[in-house]
């Protein structure tokens, strides 16, 4: 193995080690290793003060329509539905959220939000890091931020989860950092046990464990030696007890039926779930898609209809549990929909204009942040990019944001891109 191993350079080691462990154990969460990069004990820094504990960051794929949700207009563009007032006084949305807007005193809605990109998976990853597309870099979601800056709050739980939405990686951190992908959140990890006898699945466990220590002997490298790291706390994980933190079946039925039969309700409660376990940011993804373009209007119904169930449930969840003040819960898209209906009945890519939602975790609900004119066309005033949501969120989370550190090669970054939080979200 020796004489193998030497001929691979850095990232072809943390490659071949990734390979070789999913191989051998079956067990698919393990993360690329990308490009690593270790805190040391002198990087921490002073933080500003924390409005919360815990994220639950819910995303809307597909890019939601903002004109049919949360900036509802009256004009003919207004499709199916029509402004309506919430609980609060400075603050209407969509006739299509009735549950939401009893709850409108605890919403905060930003409405000029903007990308700089019609395509969907520039401006997701733009939504979900803060930062565009750049061929060599892989930056990291606000979990992994986090982490670094906070260190990891329960040694027997990931930090960050994502739902039904991938598994992105650790960005330019180790390994360790990685969110915790899982697909279906009424199977919780049983999705990601590997399909063969526990005896068999801990024989292969001691070998991998025999050949991990051989390939440190001969390559101590730091970015090796994190990836060995998370490989064993990933095993712990899933032979321990914390793993029924993923399980619903430990939830009441009435509780599940609360929040609906729909893969986003049910990852909505297991979001809940998650953060009252000691999870810090947990993303939801959206199972149906907002891609409407083809689909036309009456599509919009069932979609808003299958978010104003569950996100209205888990603020009420929250609150009820004395969690909410603590918790940041944010809704996302990575772009709006056009205002003008298109020859499908539908809407096309709008990235100039849409809507955000933030609630709980210090927020000054109630209220509408930004405009856009009444068309919804454009916004009539500053706009908010997604590295200003991703600098507000680290904000709530008390992370430093003058901060500098250092990627591969060098490069320096900041979390949230040395933007500035959306103002008016917190006192």
């Amino acid at each position: 193995m020796h004489d193998i191993a030497r001929q691979l350079d850095e990232q072809s080691r943390r490659s071949f080690i990734s390979h070789a462990a999913k191989a051998a154990l079956g067990v698919s969460i393990l993360p690329s290793a990308g490009h690593l990069l270790a805190k040391s004990p002198e990087a921490a820094s002073a933080a500003t003060k924390a409005h919360c504990d815990n994220v639950i960051f819910l995303y809307m794929r597909g890019g939601m329509s903002h004109v049919d949700t949360f900036d509802p207009k009256t004009t003919e563009v207004k499709g199916m539905s029509s402004p309506i007032k919430t609980k609060s006084p400075d603050l209407k949305i969509s006739s299509l959220l009735p549950k939401l807007a009893q709850l409108g005193n605890h919403l905060a809605v930003v409405r000029s939000m903007h990308v700089r990109t019609g395509a969907h998976a520039e401006a997701s990853y733009a939504m979900h890091t803060g930062f565009s597309m750049r061929p060599g870099t892989s930056h990291p979601h606000l979990g992994p931020w986090a982490q670094y800056f906070q260190g990891k709050r329960k040694h027997d739980l990931p930090d960050s989860v994502i739902v039904a939405g991938g598994n992105p990686g650790p960005g330019f951190f180790t390994p360790e950092h990685s969110p915790f992908p899982i697909g279906d959140p009424t199977k919780g990890i049983r999705d990601l046990l590997p399909k063969i006898p526990k005896h068999r699945f801990n024989k292969r466990v001691k070998l991998a464990r025999q050949f991990a220590e051989s390939f440190e002997y001969y390559f101590p490298h730091q970015d090796v030696k994190a990836y060995s790291d998370f490989y064993d706390q990933t095993i712990r994980f899933f032979n321990g007890k914390a793993a029924e933190a993923f399980d619903l079946n430990k939830e009441p039925r009435p509780m599940r039926d609360r929040y609906g039969v729909d893969p986003f309700g049910q990852g909505c409660l297991l979001a809940r779930r998650l953060v009252e376990n000691g999870v810090r940011y947990v993303e939801v993804k959206f199972k149906k898609n907002w891609d409407v373009m083809h689909r036309g209007m009456t599509a919009v119904e069932d979609l808003a209809a299958t978010l104003d169930g569950p996100f209205s449930e888990l603020l009420k969840d929250l609150q009820s549990r004395g969690m909410l003040k603590r918790t940041l819960v944010v809704l996302a898209t990575e772009f709006g929909r056009s205002p003008k209906i298109n020859q499908s009945g539908g809407r096309d890519h709008h990235p100039r204009a849409f809507s955000c939602v933030f609630a709980g975790g210090g927020v000054n609900g109630g209220q509408a942040i930004g405009a856009t004119d009444p068309k919804g066309q454009g916004a009539t005033g500053k706009t908010y990019q997604p590295k200003n949501l991703h600098a507000t969120m680290a904000y709530a989370l008390g992370l430093p944001l003058d901060e500098r550190i250092h990627g591969s090669g060098g490069r320096p970054f900041f979390v949230g891109g040395q933007a500035d939080p959306i103002p008016g979200l917190f006192s």
